[in-house]
């Protein structure tokens, strides 16, 4: 039987896909473009590639980074871009950088596959169309480019391709059947929130214009893969007229269902609108102006009918630029072992038809829930693992049965692994160490119950620092009179043992200071008690319940004694274990009150109850909190009073959960924050780049 701390079986789900690249060409450089296009119309996937022209200065345009980082893409390839430029660009995209001779052999790129290894093995009926050499940029960018020899070598497989004439670059696009259209065979988005139909684009450029082929490819590329909401199609200009049926192949790609119009988006770069309007009129549609309307549902909508409609001036990219996770998935049962290796077994969503070639595989599911999105993490899980948003990715040699030993590392294990790459040392504080032990004794959630806190609060054995305080006030109050100071000498006057009470002086209602009291005992955090004060010799002492006697003795002068009564009978009294006293006295309950409420909060959270830091410039911190909230690192500070939270301490707190790279800064105390606190610290942690938490007496102390 396997020992291992087994969790049960849980539910996951796995993504197959390519890695895709972002190519890197100079602007302007029609040889560059041809290039790139004809990589990416060797890979799968490749229809959905980016090709960025970067500027001279190296500046990334924000329409290029929108455009990379809805692409989802692994790395930057450079094509014919000096290499320290395209060093900088990658740098900028936050991408891995390759040069395209090494795309197969090196870097994140290269863990993909050919088409052909992926579309199904059926010859089409009418073979694809690609441009070769000498075509213009649009049908390169239509179809996709190959070399000749490339070309030649696929005639005897089922990615067989051939030239065309010019106007089947434009038809073969409405049917699927150009070369380029293969590469996205068995690839699609397993989440996405696209819309479901919208207009469809035709592009229009000049034959040669590299602007508008590169604007169109990459329209293209940010089309929803897994169905075919967008139909879009590059038309050049001078030719159009000559393509006999044009227009009624067009309505026959158009007649879908009325849930959007206009019909058409009318694009260009840098075609004149009156040769839009010109082409419009080729093609059969009708110019309107009303504003686009897109609409998700309909009950049951007719088709759109002719005269079809169309606007220019528009900008599609505010539907392209949508959020999604490209791969096909699956679901499959895992048995999962804490810490410890689990075997996942599942078929692939993606066929192989030959083997040797790599892919992309994302596995996501509960087992994975709660822990950090970092690569050290990641690293905890499997040796070359990565994060992509929620999903442990990997790369692997494509398989049709697909088997991986992953280990699903503990909370406490994560911390640790967040912990030592942000600091070069940590270790509990003395109140963390005093923490971790309580945490490991009852469950500290029992604080957040009505009256408990406040319980253990009350029957805290006082220390100097309170003698020193009650001293203190005292003095200020100008009352340090002999008969004060002597009772004040008797509470305190070499006190060795426990504080003990009844429950009316625990300054809560009765009803609760009972509740609280029991609830203390029954967590082992406290015992019942009764008390003897000896005539002889003075002496007042606790004697727990199971330690009482018929005749009870004084413990200091041996002189029988009695237990305290009242009119109701025995007075009971409460004293805490001596470990939770001694860690309430160190300021410890307020942070494990505060992490109780973190888990109540979130249940899949783990946290450490204080820890002391050392960083490379010898420098030391130290943390009241520090953990995982739901995923997330947050670190922190609790204070008993708000008040002490002061511009210096606000600022000293923000620098370290900045410098230890937390997604989340903690402020809570056991009182209530006022707003300028708030507005204070949302101002430090929104410039610092955290998200801001703040509990206090609201959510800590509620009735």
């Amino acid at each position: 039987m396997d020992r291992r701390d087994y969790l049960g079986q849980s539910m996951m789900q796995a993504a197959v896909l390519p890695a895709r690249a972002a190519y890197l060409i100079r602007t302007g450089s029609r040889t560059g473009f041809r290039r790139a296009v004809q990589e990416a119309s060797t890979r799968w996937g490749g229809m959905t590639e980016p090709i960025l022209a970067v500027p001279d200065d190296g500046e990334i345009p924000d329409e290029l980074r929108e455009t990379v980082a809805a692409a989802k893409v692994e790395a930057a390839v450079n094509v014919d871009v000096d290499d320290a430029l395209a060093q900088r660009a990658a740098d900028a995209l936050g991408l891995p950088y390759v040069r395209i001779a090494k795309i197969d052999h090196v870097g994140a790129a290269r863990f993909t596959c050919h088409p052909l290894h992926v579309n199904p093995p059926v010859q089409p009926s009418t073979l694809p169309v690609v441009a070769v050499d000498g075509a213009p940029l649009w049908q390169v960018a239509a179809a996709g480019f190959l070399s000749e020899d490339q070309a030649e070598e696929l005639r005897p497989t089922v990615l067989a391709v051939r030239p065309g004439l010019p106007d089947e670059y434009g038809r073969n696009q409405m049917y699927g059947a150009t070369h380029l259209q293969s590469t996205i065979a068995q690839f699609g988005e397993y989440r996405s929130n696209a819309i479901g139909s919208l207009p469809a684009v035709v592009w229009v450029t000049d034959p040669d214009d590299i602007e508008d082929c590169i604007a169109f490819w990459n329209s293209r590329a940010l089309r929803p893969v897994s169905h075919a909401g967008m139909p879009m199609l590059l038309l050049p200009t001078g030719e159009v007229q000559h393509w006999l049926g044009l227009a009624q192949q067009l309505a026959g790609m158009l007649a879908r269902p009325a849930e959007f119009s206009p019909d058409v988006m009318l694009l260009s770069r840098n075609v004149p609108q009156e040769h839009l309007h010109e082409i419009a009129e080729i093609l059969e549609l009708q110019r309107t102006d009303a504003e686009v309307k897109i609409s998700e549902k309909f009950p049951t909508p007719g088709l759109r009918q002719p005269a079809f409609t169309y606007r220019t001036g528009l900008d599609p990219r505010s539907w392209l630029l949508r959020d999604r996770e490209y791969g096909l998935s699956t679901s499959f049962d895992v048995h999962v072992f804490a810490g410890d290796t689990s075997t996942l077994r599942f078929t692939s969503p993606v066929h192989f038809h030959t083997q040797g070639s790599w892919a992309l595989v994302r596995l996501w599911g509960s087992p994975l829930d709660g822990l950090p999105r970092r690569d050290c993490v990641a690293l905890l899980v499997e040796a070359n693992a990565q994060w992509r948003r929620d999903s442990i990715q990997l790369r692997t040699r494509a398989q049709n049965d697909c088997i991986f030993g992953l280990t699903v590392p503990t909370l406490a294990q994560a911390t640790e692994a967040v912990l030592g790459q942000a600091s070069a040392r940590h270790a509990l504080s003395d109140k963390g160490k005093l923490g971790v032990a309580l945490q490991t004794q009852a469950d500290i959630a029992a604080l957040l119950e009505p009256g408990v806190y406040e319980a253990v609060i009350a029957l805290t054995t006082p220390r100097s620092k309170e003698l020193l305080r009650e001293l203190r006030k005292i003095k200020a109050e100008g009352t340090d009179d002999a008969a004060q100071l002597v009772e004040l000498a008797s509470t305190w006057g070499g006190r060795a043992e426990r504080r003990y009470r009844p429950i009316t002086k625990l300054e809560l209602p009765p009803q609760r200071a009972s509740e609280a009291a029991e609830r203390l005992c029954e967590l082992g955090w406290a015992e019942r008690g009764v008390e003897t004060n000896c005539a002889q010799c003075g002496v007042r002492t606790f004697h727990p319940f199971e330690q009482t006697q018929r005749r009870p003795v004084c413990p200091g002068c041996s002189s029988p004694s009695r237990y305290e009564t009242t009119a109701d009978g025995l007075s009971v009294f409460y004293r805490l274990d001596s470990f939770v006293d001694r860690a309430s006295d160190q300021g410890l309950l307020p942070h494990l009150l505060v992490i109780a409420a973190l888990t109540k909060k979130e249940p899949n959270s783990y946290f450490l109850p204080g820890i002391d830091l050392w960083f490379t410039d010898q420098t030391h911190g130290e943390a009241d909190v520090f953990g995982l909230y739901g995923g997330r690192v947050l670190s922190g500070e609790v204070k008993t009073s708000a008040s002490q939270f002061t511009n210096e301490q606000l600022t000293h707190d923000i620098a370290l959960s900045t410098r230890l790279g937390v997604d989340i800064h903690l402020l809570a105390a056991v009182d209530t924050v006022p707003q300028t606190i708030r507005e204070q610290t949302a101002k430090l942690c929104s410039d610092a780049g955290l998200d801001l938490l703040v509990l206090d007496k609201s959510e800590l102390r509620r009735s």
